[in-house]
């Protein structure tokens, strides 16, 4: 089946904070779309509430008539489903089938793909020929937080806009218009670096962001103690906890986003381990949604032998 969820973000203009260069190049291309765009960047910088608003724009003939967008008949929305690890290729054939019909409403047809990087090799192998030979009336659009796991091929052929963080300004003023506790909008905008779901979620659940602080500097005070064991003992808590929550991929980078923000409160008084936890977390965070399980990455930390020759191996250069 394809999955489809009700909107988490606003889709309005009116509702966005930041990237106003990005919506300005999208304005103009609605009228004549390219059959593919990638959308890529972190985890909550607001590309997919952008990724809806262009389909609000492409389908703005006949949306008025319809009371939200995933109503629309010629819309249709691919994810993953809860608990899954990647979108089933069945799924991807049934969107590549109701693209290849006739417009509903005479008009354009969309499909969003969201973590586009979910996608299985027979998956992407589908929508790249969709994308290759397109009807002239469909738009696809790839949201993706890891775009080079797309295959170089479909890249190729898809129109690449990059999203980047919002200015902390920007984001700080639009948290006045949310809550009145100036010190919850300076930490939250700390916290959030420039992304906007981001403080929206922290915003739902602040006590829940408290006590991942608090997790990831255990996580990281354990690792630099030198007890391997109990480093060892803490990371398979974690992974253990992390894998049966309802999304473990994005509670892997949360966790690892905090984790990597406090480094330098926890260890910036020891350069070597800044920089041998600074690789692992950026090691597990590629694991993140990939075959191997981030914990993986954070026991290579651990565990990678401490000096080649007379150099520390976390400073060798291939591991900087």
């Amino acid at each position: 089946m394809v999955y489809v969820r009700t909107d988490r973000y606003p889709a309005r203009m009116s509702a966005f904070i930041g990237h106003a260069t990005i919506r300005r190049f999208l304005e103009r291309a609605a009228a004549h779309p390219a059959p593919g765009y990638l959308f890529h960047g972190p985890d909550g910088v607001g590309k997919r509430a952008v990724a809806r608003w262009f389909a609000e724009k492409l389908l703005a003939s006949d949306f008025r008539l319809l009371t939200s967008l995933t109503s629309h008949p010629d819309y249709i929305l691919l994810k993953r489903g809860e608990g899954e690890h990647v979108i089933p290729v069945e799924s991807v054939r049934e969107l590549v089938a109701r693209m290849h019909l006739t417009s509903a409403c005479g008009g354009r047809k969309i499909a969003v793909i969201e973590d586009a990087e979910a996608l299985n090799e027979a998956g992407m192998n589908a929508l790249l020929k969709a994308v290759e030979e397109p009807d002239g009336a469909a738009t696809f659009v790839f949201v993706a937080e890891q775009p080079d796991r797309l295959p170089a091929t479909l890249r190729s052929r898809l129109v690449s806009i990059a999203f980047g963080p919002v200015a902390s300004d920007e984001l700080r003023a639009w948290l006045r218009t949310q809550t009145d506790d100036a010190n919850v909008i300076e930490r939250i905008v700390s916290a959030a670096r420039g992304r906007p779901g981001l403080a929206t979620r922290l915003l739902q659940d602040w006590d829940g962001w408290n006590a991942r602080q608090t997790e990831a500097r255990s996580l990281l005070a354990v690792m630099a103690s030198g007890s391997l064991a109990r480093a060892l003992g803490e990371i398979e808590r974690l992974s253990k906890r992390l894998s049966v929550s309802p999304d473990s991929e994005t509670a892997w980078r949360e966790l690892l986003s905090d984790a990597e923000r406090l480094l330098p409160e926890v260890v910036g008084n020891d350069p070597a381990a800044f920089s041998r936890l600074g690789n692992g977390i950026i090691l597990a965070r590629r694991f993140v949604g990939g075959p191997l399980s981030p914990h993986l990455g954070l026991e290579w930390t651990l565990l990678a032998p401490y000096y080649d020759g007379d150099i520390p191996s976390y400073l060798h250069p291939q591991y900087l």
